[in-house]
């Protein structure tokens, strides 16, 4: 298996874009980004890719992205030295498939806490209507405060981004973890290499400081994946401005935009439903039948 890196974007996002799928874990970004974190490999075997990641010392493979998924499952038992692997699968045809060739094999566990929320693109622009009355509040009482601007992020824009996260992160260090120090190398890999990945940003200025930003790319041609949101805490109403004016001004190409997970955090997860997704994604364990421990 070949780890995730920048180096090898091109054959990855060949496979993995505009194969029809909504979920975060079809943007090279996410897959490169906790690369660290999860161990992020893939494999090109038989024209089948097949990607990897560790969890908790357990190898957790995703579906086989390939014309013959029964030759691509093959592909991964073989690489699992011949075992029934532990699979992450998520809502969509291939899990479809997966479940009529081999669920009287497998027990499957919904994972609540990794849901993708899935956006119409249009409602975030726009945010009309009763449902989004308390944003649109929001957005008022910021404007009535601040003669704020937004922009999109650029090279000239850059230090002044990262010198907004690094804000953040000391505000929030009394809860720094190894993950969040992983999203923290992240935001610097995704703001110093933008055309690469061909991911965009933007950013909410006051008194010429970045009190505000956001960062994605796309999954395909009609799937925007928002990896990054961030607010100061003094600006802690800009999360709605920085939200509404970067799909407005960067996404209106894109139909849907995913704004992944709530990680199981009870407050993320109310503002996350408060927007109204679209689609909520399932993402699933799936466990040999008789292997399932405590953590499943």
């Amino acid at each position: 298996m070949t780890e995730i890196t920048l180096e090898n974007r091109g054959i990855i996002n060949s496979y993995l874009a505009n194969n029809g799928e909504f979920s975060c874990e079809n943007s090279f970004v996410n897959l490169l980004v906790w690369q660290k974190s999860y161990h992020n490999c893939y494999k090109i075997y038989d024209d089948c890719f097949l990607l990897y990641s560790k969890s908790n010392g357990k190898k957790l493979y995703r579906l086989p992205l390939c014309d013959d998924f029964i030759k691509g499952f093959k592909n991964i038992i073989e690489h699992n030295d011949g075992k029934l692997p532990f699979i992450w699968a998520q809502d969509g045809e291939r899990f479809e498939t997966f479940k009529k060739l081999y669920g009287d094999k497998y027990d499957f566990f919904e994972i609540r806490d990794a849901f993708d929320y899935i956006y119409n693109s249009k409602d975030l622009a726009e945010l009309s209507g009763k449902k989004y009355h308390s944003k649109r509040n929001h957005i008022s009482a910021f404007s009535k405060k601040y003669d704020w601007q937004y922009k999109t992020i650029t090279n000239e824009l850059k230090d002044k981004v990262l010198a907004c996260a690094d804000k953040w992160y000391k505000e929030n260090e009394d809860r720094l973890d190894k993950y969040m120090l992983v999203e923290r190398e992240g935001i610097s890999t995704i703001i110093n290499n933008m055309d690469l990945l061909d991911a965009k940003g933007g950013a909410i200025i006051v008194n010429d400081e970045v009190v505000a930003f956001t960062l994605g790319s796309p999954i395909n041609d009609f799937v925007f994946d928002v990896h990054i949101e961030k607010a100061l805490s003094k600006y802690s109403e800009a999360y709605t401005v920085i939200n509404r004016e970067f799909v407005k001004n960067e996404l209106f190409e894109y139909k849907y935009i995913n704004r992944e997970d709530d990680m199981g955090l009870m407050g993320l997860r109310k503002a996350k439903l408060s927007y109204k997704p679209e689609i909520l994604l399932k993402k699933y364990r799936c466990v040999p039948k008789g292997e399932a421990d405590e953590e499943y």
